[in-house]
């Protein structure tokens, strides 16, 4: 997709087989009603893990890097590394890594066998992001089942020490590409504005996660939502603003390829998939 001086390429990592069980509400009824009204199974709610390349004249940068070699979501991850080839870019042609969040299916594919996959890339995520996961007294009031995302963030970073850029809300990360904090699906989760000149992008990374069930029901929380109530609030702001505004989108978890607008039905939005271009 153009956007002025820049043109953002998708690149599919696999396929999350999400279910039913990881949408909640108040109203577990109205949730069930909105699914069977707009078509949708409640044993399969299937989202794309998609990653982003960047490009200008000059620059080579990478939005998350999906799952990698991590074993979370089963089978069919890691396919970022091989989209880029397809795109024409070699890993040691990354210059920037924007990570938006640190779980898995975002930065599992910054290392293969222990080493880092992006030898000569910078690592920008949000300062608020980095204290979280990676603060120890963070990871041992964690359940347990939350220890093994704390770990691999921990290892992620670490790989990439010496070229680990913490910024802060609104911070222009590289030109026209600015992190903004929209905290509640993880506490320091970021969005990109990103302005080519001539055109614009919100990439909404994980606001949303169905991009039916979301837009329709702002309000549902998601089953990695550190904190649904927030994360709910960062959503209806997005929505707001990218409604308003009617810039072009695009999510980690958005039907594939990812690029549509979001516009207001009623007193909630519906997500309009945009064409190729």
């Amino acid at each position: 997709m153009p956007l002025g001086a820049y043109r953002i390429t998708a690149l599919l990592d696999g396929m999350a087989p999400l279910g039913r069980p990881f949408f909640f509400g108040p109203d577990e009824g109205a949730i069930d009603a909105k699914l069977a009204e707009m078509g949708l199974g409640p044993d399969l709610l299937p989202a794309p893990v998609t990653a982003y390349l960047l490009r200008s004249d000059d620059r080579t940068i990478l939005i998350d890097a999906g799952m990698g070699e991590v074993d979370l979501l089963g089978p069919g991850f890691g396919r970022v590394a091989a989209a880029l080839g397809a795109a024409g870019v070699a890993p040691g042609d990354v210059d920037t890594v924007i990570l938006t969040h640190a779980h898995p299916d975002h930065l599992g594919g910054l290392v293969a066998d222990g080493a880092v996959v992006f030898a000569n890339a910078e690592l920008v995520m949000a300062e608020a992001e980095a204290g979280f996961w990676l603060d120890a007294g963070m990871m041992a009031q964690a359940p347990t089942e939350a220890q093994g995302l704390f770990q691999l963030a921990q290892t992620v970073v670490e790989a990439y020490s010496d070229r680990v850029t913490r910024v802060a809300d609104g911070a222009e990360v590289a030109p026209g590409v600015r992190l903004i904090l929209s905290p509640g699906h993880t506490p320091g989760h970021a969005v990109l504005r990103i302005d080519g000149g001539d055109r614009q992008l919100l990439m909404l990374a994980d606001t949303l996660h169905s991009a039916d069930l979301h837009t329709a029901m702002p309000d549902v929380g998601f089953g990695f939502d550190v904190d649904p109530a927030a994360a709910a609030h960062s959503r209806r702001r997005l929505f707001e603003e990218a409604a308003s505004d009617g810039v072009l989108i695009a999510g980690s978890h958005v039907h594939f390829p990812g690029f549509g607008r979001i516009q207001r039905a009623g007193d909630a939005f519906r997500y309009a998939p945009a064409s190729w271009l």
